[in-house]
């Protein structure tokens, strides 16, 4: 079964693999959040947010029992201009929590301190 860490390295590859489409592409993206799972949209330019379904921005399930815990409120836009909102998520199941963490430019993943 997937790990709290796995897990939350694997939101940090993909939050810094959107941010480095919405630069390099020059769109806007947004970083969704659901109940039970993550994925990402494009914006296009009549504001409106396209779901991603390609394997790398498609939705993604959590694991059974996994949740994740957002410091900003959903959806959370990845500029163009590496101007992101910072935002940090905490994944956790029962005693494993894991922190990742999003400067509006690069995305990093890290044990959660102790509470």
């Amino acid at each position: 079964a997937p790990s709290v860490e796995t897990e939350a390295r694997r939101l940090a590859t993909r939050l810094q693999a959107a941010a480095d489409d919405a630069m390099l592409g020059d769109r806007i993206m947004a970083f969704t959040v659901e109940k039970h799972g993550y994925g990402f949209a494009t914006i296009g330019t009549n504001g409106r947010m396209v779901a991603r379904t390609d394997d790398a921005f498609g939705f993604h399930r959590l694991p059974g029992g996994m949740v994740m815990t957002l410091s900003v409120r959903p959806p959370v836009i990845l500029g163009i201009d590496g101007a992101g909102r910072p935002l940090s998520a905490t994944v956790e199941s029962g005693s494993q929590r894991w922190l990742v963490t999003y400067d509006g430019l690069t995305a990093h993943a890290a044990p959660a301190p102790k509470a």
